[in-house]
């Protein structure tokens, strides 16, 4: 009997010391193509948290992977995804382009694109917002590729933008 008074004293004693650790993170790719004067934009979000930031604007349940409702998500998708990300190349400011959206595992893809007049680039500015209204452990990382060069940034609610210039 005093076996298991210790054995139930001692998982009780372990189990209240249990620590959950969240991490929200997302990662944006921009791919600078000159031969074709294109940024390419890959964003990838973890399901999960687009469902519950979607349910609470929207007060409704919403299920993602299949959609429960095509037409909204594609519509809260595109709002949430250009209206969380501003970039500015050589000083202008450019409207994103969007693309579409898909799912991998537990991961939805947007793409995005701008197309440029130049294919001489020489100042980045990106401001990535992804969620940090919402999760408060948020991080976006910007993986910026240029011909010869890459660049990696991680961006938080305390901090959400960047300036890269090329040397």
């Amino acid at each position: 009997m005093k076996k298991i008074k210790v054995f139930l004293f001692l998982l009780v004693l372990l189990t209240s010391f249990h620590v959950v650790h969240e991490y929200y993170l997302s990662t944006t790719s921009l791919k600078w193509v000159p031969a074709k004067q294109q940024l390419q934009i890959t964003s990838r979000f973890l399901l999960d948290d687009i469902e519950a930031l979607m349910q609470e604007k929207t007060d409704q349940k919403i299920v993602f992977l299949p959609d429960s409702n095509p037409a909204e998500i594609d519509a809260f998708v595109k709002a949430f995804y250009l209206n969380n990300l501003d970039i500015a190349i050589d000083g202008n400011q450019y409207k994103l382009d969007y693309l579409g959206r898909e799912y991998q595992d537990d991961l939805l893809i947007i793409y995005a694109e701008i197309i440029l007049s130049s294919n001489k680039l020489k100042r980045f500015e990106v401001k990535a917002t992804f969620l940090t209204d919402f999760l408060s452990g948020q991080q976006n990382i910007i993986h910026l590729s240029l011909p010869g060069r890459k660049k990696s940034l991680l961006l938080t609610h305390k901090k959400t933008t960047f300036d890269f210039t090329l040397q």
